[in-house]
């Protein structure tokens, strides 16, 4: 099923639009970092945040993938809707979060859930490739609650947010870029023509887009996740099983990848949290929840090489003993730096490498030499961390034999993890321009798949002639007898060398049923 973006000449004068753009003062900054106490007799907002049960995939702004078939990727936990439901509860509103998908549970459970609670505000978490089954989980509510209000957020309504809220009827209002102040400000009751960075729907049906919220430099400021809300034994790391959960250091990208929606997201400053609030959360993490497994979530961890090393020096400082991973760029890395990061706990570092053609690198405007890969992998296992190296094919350009060519560089490189992704032209990146302006897609396509399937063809290559070649490229890597070797050679403990066993054992079956 294809969602067509474009609406038509007549479907829009049906409908009005009003777009509120005039400049309005920025909020004050609102200490959110503790939950805000109820006025003794004060209504609170019930409010309830959900992850639909609509099938597992990492719900994350910039990285939205099923992960059926990732091989290095495990469920993280819904770290935007859980500052989200931070927020809420910051600004005095009852608030319940559930990852339906996580828990495995049905849409029985979550309109009996729907009933038994009564919210007042039902806020989904919503994929660019889930989008229509998210958005049944707004209907089903509506039904149950007639009176209810409906949000989302998702990177999708950051440039799909009127045509949204045309298609889908049973949404009251989306919002844009990040959710953290709109959702305080949503749960205190402040009138949704006041709140920046929301579109929304007026009781007449015209819908409203509000001005833009600039982006946060002061992430301090936000209240932390609320892991309290979530199972967090349901999301582990990949190789030992253990619980892991997400902290995000920093957001912002300076760089313009055109696959990547980073800059969209999460903008091109890179804006850090201080050292001493990310300890914090850690230690709450470690007191609270038993938790030792960290990803440390940003755009790009290690640009700022000054904060890196004064969050790992704290670390050690106190001793907070924990596993922590990151990603970097190829470029971003020194020995010194590394072996800090080893010290403070750090055991995996990803790479986005995307190709080892240098022409490649400068179509998708990576601005990295294909020579920095492979120093980066080498400085990084010199330190005794290991290393993730993610691949991109089925580009525009790509062709049967740039393909093959990714299989001998990934050989070459030989990092400890490799994952290959097909890329998805996420709407408002250059990629999405480009798939459109050469027909790989159609003009308000939302195509279904992506990560572990093609969701376009190339030029000169059809998606079934692409949909084979990942896993036939990752048999190719993993089962040689080095990797196999080395992989076994440093596994830690009985669990970890079983889950290992597993992962090889599927990897074999599965190329050989879909070659």
């Amino acid at each position: 099923m294809f969602f067509r973006g474009a609406i038509s000449i007549a479907t829009l004068e049906s409908i009005c639009i009003r777009e509120v753009t005039a400049e309005r003062p920025r909020i004050p900054p609102i200490n959110m970092s503790e939950e805000q106490p109820s006025v003794r007799g004060a209504h609170r907002k019930r409010v309830l945040c959900v992850v639909p049960p609509t099938g597992k995939y990492v719900r994350e702004d910039r990285c939205q993938t099923p992960i059926a078939k990732l091989k290095t990727i495990s469920l993280r936990p819904p770290i935007d809707l859980m500052y989200a439901a931070g927020s809420y509860r910051a600004a005095g509103a009852d608030t319940r979060l559930r990852d339906y998908a996580a828990e495995e549970l049905t849409w029985d459970d979550f309109e009996r859930d729907v009933l038994e609670f009564q919210p007042e505000e039902l806020l989904l978490s919503i994929t660019t490739l889930s989008l229509e089954a998210d958005v049944s989980a707004a209907e089903r509510a509506r039904a149950a609650v007639p009176n209810i209000r409906i949000g989302a957020i998702g990177a999708h309504f950051n440039t799909l947010d009127r045509d949204s809220l045309v298609r889908y009827h049973a949404l009251d209002f989306v919002i844009r870029n990040e959710y953290e102040s709109a959702c305080f400000e949503l749960g205190e009751g402040k009138p949704l023509d006041e709140i920046l960075g929301l579109t929304w729907r007026e009781p007449s049906g015209e819908i409203v887009r509000n001005a833009p919220r600039p982006f946060e430099d002061d992430l301090d400021r936000f209240a932390f996740p609320a892991r309290d809300l979530i199972r967090n034994d349901l999301y582990t790391r990949p190789d030992t099983g253990m619980p892991q959960t997400t902290i995000v250091t920093n957001r912002g990208c300076p760089f313009h990848c055109i696959y990547c929606l980073a800059n969209q997201v999460a903008g091109t400053k890179n804006r850090y949290r201080s050292v001493a609030q990310v300890i914090d959360e850690i230690q709450q993490c470690i007191l609270q929840f038993g938790i030792r497994d960290f990803l440390f979530r940003s755009e790009l961890f290690t640009q700022n090489k000054r904060w890196v090393t004064e969050l790992c020096e704290a670390i050690i400082a106190r001793r907070l003993d924990i596993r922590w991973a990151c990603n970097s760029r190829v470029d971003t890395l020194s020995p010194a730096l590394l072996r800090t990061m080893r010290r403070a706990g750090c055991w995996i570092v990803a790479f986005g490498v995307e190709s080892g053609d240098q022409a490649t690198l400068d179509r998708v405007q990576k601005r990295a030499k294909v020579e920095d890969a492979f120093a980066a992998v080498r400085m990084t296992r010199d330190a005794g961390i290991k290393t993730s190296a993610y691949l991109l094919v089925g580009l525009p350009w790509d062709t049967h034999e740039t393909l093959v060519q990714q299989i001998t560089f990934a050989k070459a490189l030989d990092p400890d993890f490799l994952e290959i992704f097909y890329p998805y032209p996420f709407p408002g990146t250059p990629l999405h321009t480009l798939a459109i302006t050469e027909g790989l897609i159609a003009d308000g396509e939302i195509p279904q798949h992506a990560y572990s399937e093609p969701a376009m063809r190339t030029r000169h290559l059809s998606i079934d002639q692409l949909r084979n070649f990942r896993v036939h490229a990752l048999r190719r890597f993993y089962l040689r007898p080095r990797v196999i070797a080395r992989t076994l050679a440093q596994t830690r403990s009985p669990r970890e060398m079983w889950n290992y066993v597993r992962a090889g054992v599927h990897q074999l079956t599965a190329s050989q049923a879909e070659s």
